[in-house]
C-alpha cells in the first residue's frame, strides 16, 4: 500500500509521473563478492555527503568496501584495469535504509487474510481494502468460507474499529461456532476472538487471573478483546505456535525480503526483537542467505525483560544475543535496548494529555515507575535507549525520566531516539533538543490516520499537528524515517514523500503542509541519519571511502525529480556489500492501491457525480446505463479514472481531476473503451 515541498503554487497542481526512456540494462559485473575492483560512472552519483544533492563523478570499490569517490579521470588513473559498472544515466544513491520494522509481525500479518482500511499490495497479491463496517464483515465471512479445517485457527489482520467500527466476540460467534477466529488489529497490539478460540487455547477467567495485573487490566473476555499487555504478553505466547507456524514464517520472511529489496533497501532494524530459536532458524536461513541483499540488525527488547528479570536483566542478554551472529548481516546491536512507554497510535491507546473526545483512556506499555527503573538500569550500563512513546502525556512522561537520567548520571551523545514521534508539543520538541535526543518518526501517521483522527478520538487541532518534523530539523535535530512495518508500507522513498507533502491518502489534502520536512532531511532520514540513529554512520548511510558498498540504484535523482513526486521513483537494483542485486523489472510499479497510485473504489455517490460531469462535457444524447467500474489516484486533489457504458451500449473511459476545492477538469479526451 502506498500512499509539500511548498504551497499551492497554483489552484491547479496534477502530479504525473515521467516518462522515462527505456534504458539499456545496466552492467552487470558484480555477481560474486570477491576483492576485484569496480568502477561505478556514467550516471548520478549522490553521496548524501556535504550540501544537499551533492554528486561525484566516479566510485571507485574493492571487494566490499567503497575506496574511492571523485572525478572519473582521476579514478582511472588510480585504478586502473577495474571492471567497469556503467550507470547508464541512472542515479546511485547510497544504500537506503529502513530505521525501524518488524519482521515477526510483517511476514505474520502479511502472511494471513488481510482485510484492512486500505489496499494492500504485495509482491504476488493485492488485498482490496475494506472501508466500513459492513465491507469488513463481507470480507471476513468470505475469507472464512475459504478456510476448510475448523481444527486449524483462522487469523485475519488489517481491522481498525476507527474504519470498521466495533466488533466484539459475539459478533465472531454470529460468523463461526466451529472456526477458532482470531481477529489481529490494524495496530498488531490487540486481538478480538471467538468463543472457539478461546476454549482451543484453554482461556478462562481462571487462568487470566494468573497473569500478571497489567496483563489482566488489558483483557477483557466478555468482548474477547485481549489488548496491549493482554495481548503481547498474555495472548501471543499461547497461540504463537499456531500463529507462527514454520511454513507461514518462512513464506512471510522471502515475501518481506523480496518487498524491501523492491524498494530499494539494503539495511533494517526490529528494535524491540521477539524471536526465539525457531523463528532464529528461519531467519538465519533466509535473511542470512547470500542471496538476501540487506543487513538485517535487532535491538534488545526491554519491556517483557525487565518485567520478568527486573535488575538482573542484563544477565540474561546473551540469552537473546546468541541466537545471531556477534557481527555480520544478521545480528543485534549491542548496548542498545528499546522500551515501549505508552500504548499504539492506530488504536488511540496513546497517553494524551488533554484525553480522548470520545473519554475513553489511552494505555502503558510500561508503567511509568518500571520505565524510570528499566532504563535506569540500562542507561548507567551505558546502553543507547530507543523508547516508543506516542501521545504527548507518554512523551512528557519520557523526557521527564531522560531529564532525570542526564542529572544523575550526564552522558555525552546518547543519542536517546524517540520512537514514532506522533503527537508533541513544540515546548517538547525543545526540550528533547535540549536533552540530546533524537527523533526516529513515522509519517504514515499523517497520511493514514490525520483525517479520521480529526473526526475521532483526538479532534482537528491535535491530528493534523501529528509528526511535527519542521519543528525537529529546524531545531537541527537528527531524524530518522521509519515503517514499523506493518503498520505502514516498508518503502523509505514513500516514507519520504510522506513526511515532505504531509498527503492524506483520503481526500488527497495536504494536512499542514508547513509542518513537513525537507526535501534533504527527509532523504537523509532514509540515509545517514538512520545510519546515526543506530551508531552505524561510520559504515553505512552515505557514500564515502571506507564505507560499506552499499548502494541503490534508480531511474530518477531525488533531488531533480521533485519532493511530490518522491513516492513515484522507480527501483533498478542494489548493490550489498560490493555485489550488484538488479530487479528484474524496474521497480515502482505505481498502479499500486496506494496513496499516489490507481486505487480500485466502490461506485458511490462521487463516482456518480464524476460521470454526470463527463456526460456533460460529451457531445452525446444518449443516456448512461452503468457505471462499470471506477478508480481513485490521491495526489493533491483527487483524480478519477471511470469506465461506464451508455444506453447505446457504447462503453467510455474518462479521467477526471477533483482539485482541493472541489472543481473538476478532465485530464484527456474521453476514449471509447
Amino acid at each position: 500500500m502506498k500512499p509539500r515541498i511548498s504551497l499551492f503554487i497554483s489552484l491547479l497542481l496534477i502530479l504525473t509521473s515521467c516518462k522515462n526512456e527505456p534504458r539499456e540494462p545496466l552492467s552487470d559485473v558484480t555477481d560474486k563478492v570477491s576483492n576485484h575492483t569496480i568502477l561505478y560512472h556514467n550516471g548520478t552519483i549522490v553521496t548524501m555527503e556535504g550540501p544537499a544533492g551533492s554528486t561525484v563523478e566516479a566510485v571507485v570499490t574493492e571487494g566490499d568496501k567503497i575506496v574511492y569517490t571523485g572525478d572519473l579521470e582521476a579514478a582511472k588513473n588510480n585504478y586502473p584495469n577495474p571492471s567497469d559498472f556503467d550507470l547508464k544515466g541512472n542515479t546511485m544513491f547510497p544504500g537506503l535504509i529502513e530505521q525501524h520494522l518488524h519482521p515477526f509481525l510483517g511476514a505474520l500479518t502479511l502472511s494471513v487474510p488481510v482485510i484492512a482500511p486500505e489496499d494492500w499490495e504485495l509482491p504476488d497479491k493485492t488485498w482490496p481494502a475494506a472501508k466500513d463496517h459492513d465491507a469488513y464483515i463481507e470480507a471476513l465471512k468470505t475469507e472464512i468460507t475459504k478456510h476448510k479445517n475448523p481444527e486449524i485457527t483462522f487469523f485475519t489482520w488489517g481491522y481498525n474499529n476507527f474504519f470498521h467500527g466495533k466488533i466484539n466476540k459475539k459478533d465472531l460467534d454470529a460468523i463461526s461456532t466451529e472456526v477458532p477466529i482470531g481477529v489481529w488489529h490494524r495496530s498488531a497490539h490487540e486481538f478480538f476472538v471467538n468463543t472457539p478460540f478461546l476454549e482451543k487455547y484453554n482461556i478462562s477467567i481462571e487462568d487470566v487471573e494468573k497473569a500478571s495485573a497489567m496483563a489482566q487490566a488489558q483483557i477483557n473476555l466478555d468482548e474477547g478483546h485481549f489488548f496491549e499487555n493482554g495481548a503481547i504478553m498474555y495472548l501471543l505466547p499461547k497461540i504463537v505456535s499456531d500463529l507462527a507456524t514454520p511454513e507461514r514464517m518462512r513464506f512471510g520472511i522471502k515475501q518481506m525480503a523480496k518487498m524491501l529489496h523492491g524498494n530499494g533497501v539494503t539495511a533494517y532494524n526490529e528494535p524491540g526483537a521477539f524471536v526465539n530459536e525457531e523463528a532464529a532458524a528461519i531467519y538465519r536461513e533466509v535473511l542470512g542467505s547470500p542471496e538476501t541483499p540487506m543487513y538485517s540488525y535487532f535491538i534488545y527488547e526491554g519491556n517483557t525483560n525487565y518485567t520478568k528479570y527486573g535488575d538482573e536483566t542484563l544477565e540474561h542478554l546473551d540469552e537473546m544475543y546468541s541466537l545471531f551472529p556477534d557481527s555480520g548481516k544478521l545480528t543485534f546491536f549491542r548496548k542498545q535496548v528499546k522500551f515501549l512507554a505508552d500504548g499504539a497510535i492506530i488504536s488511540q491507546l496513546m497517553q494524551m494529555k488533554d484525553g480522548y473526545l470520545d473519554g475513553h483512556e489511552g494505555a502503558w506499555m510500561l508503567e511509568p515507575e518500571l520505565l524510570e527503573k528499566g532504563t535506569k538500569l540500562f542507561w548507567d550500563a551505558g546502553y543507547q535507549l530507543h523508547i516508543h512513546v506516542n501521545g504527548d502525556e507518554g512523551l512528557q512522561v519520557v523526557l521527564n525520566t531522560i531529564e532525570r537520567r542526564m542529572k544523575e548520571n550526564p552522558r555525552k551523545d546518547h543519542r536517546t531516539v524517540i520512537i514514532h514521534f506522533a503527537n508533541s508539543t513544540p515546548e517538547q520538541v525543545k526540550k528533547l533538543a535540549d536533552l540530546g535526543c533524537i527523533v526516529s518518526a513515522n509519517p504514515y501517521y499523517v497520511t493514514g490516520f490525520s483525517e479520521k483522527f480529526s473526526e475521532i478520538g483526538l479532534g482537528p487541532k491535535r491530528a493534523e499537528a501529528m509528526v511535527r518534523l519542521k519543528e525537529v530539523e529546524d531545531l537541527g535535530v537528527s531524524f530518522s524515517l521509519h515503517s514499523d512495518l506493518p503498520m505502514a508500507p516498508s518503502d523509505p522513498l514513500y516514507l519520504a514523500w510522506c513526511a515532505v507533502t504531509r498527503i492524506s491518502n483520503g481526500s488527497g489534502k495536504a494536512i499542514k503542509p508547513e509542518m513537513g520536512a525537507s526535501l534533504h532531511g527527509a532523504l537523509k532520514a532514509i540515509t545517514i541519519d538512520a545510519a546515526f540513529s543506530w551508531q552505524k554512520e561510520n559504515e553505512l548511510g552515505s557514500i564515502k571511502a571506507g564505507k560499506t558498498a552499499n548502494f541503490t540504484i534508480m531511474k530518477q535523482n531525488p533531488y531533480t525529480f521533485g519532493a511530490e513526486k518522491l513516492k513515484d521513483i522507480e527501483i533498478s537494483g542494489t548493490v550489498f556489500e560490493g555485489r550488484h542485486f538488479p530487479l528484474g523489472k524496474a521497480k515502482k510499479d505505481h498502479d499500486k492501491h496506494l496513496a499516489g497510485g490507481w486505487n480500485v473504489v466502490e461506485i458511490d455517490k462521487d463516482i456518480k457525480d464524476i460521470v454526470t460531469f463527463v456526460l456533460g462535457e460529451m457531445n452525446t444524447t444518449s443516456k448512461l446505463n452503468r457505471i462499470l467500474s471506477s478508480k481513485k489516484q490521491v495526489v493533491k486533489g483527487l483524480n478519477y479514472e471511470v469506465i461506464f457504458q451508455l444506453d447505446n451500449n457504447e462503453i467510455w473511459k474518462a479521467k477526471v481531476h477533483r482539485d482541493l476545492n472541489g472543481n473538476l477538469v478532465l485530464l484527456d479526451r474521453v476514449s471509447q473503451n
